[in-house]
């Protein structure tokens, strides 16, 4: 049996948003997964997990803006609120030029059973990172577990 024919929704995530443009072009209301990459050109087309230039992989159950305002704060402001957010300000000391995210939203929509929907989440968050790590053979730069 496969994820769809489980009810599960396929794995696809929007294209690379800049970081300053994120919560105008996603449904950051919506719990979810989502990529951050550093890239020297502004990428094109749908997010690749296993880029190369992906720093990080992390997953919400709240809102992807709750989450994403809490790597903000611990990323640029210093403050603890995101390990990933202290992991990003520790590597690369900057206000996010060239950062972009790629999101896969779970909404109530797409995936009404809350319990299942959480799952969902996580599953996918790890999936990537074992993924990514299959590939490159380390974490990405700001996952440090």
């Amino acid at each position: 049996m496969n994820r769809q024919s489980m009810g599960l929704p396929k794995i696809e995530f929007t294209p690379w948003i800049p970081w300053k443009q994120r919560n105008e072009k996603v449904n950051s209301k919506a719990p979810g997964v989502y990529i951050l990459a550093k890239f020297v050109t502004a990428p094109t087309g749908n997010a690749d997990s296993l880029d190369k230039d992906v720093k990080y992989f992390g997953e919400t159950c709240r809102s992807l803006k709750g989450r994403w305002r809490q790597f903000e704060i611990s990323a640029f402001q210093g403050k603890r609120a995101h390990s990933g957010g202290s992991n990003y300000r520790e590597a690369f000391k900057n206000s996010g030029e060239n950062l972009y995210v790629a999101a896969l939203p779970v909404t109530e929509e797409r995936l009404p059973n809350k319990k299942l929907r959480n799952s969902f989440i996580r599953y996918v968050e790890r999936k990537l990172l074992l993924d990514w790590v299959a590939k490159f053979k380390k974490m990405p730069k700001c996952n440090k577990k």
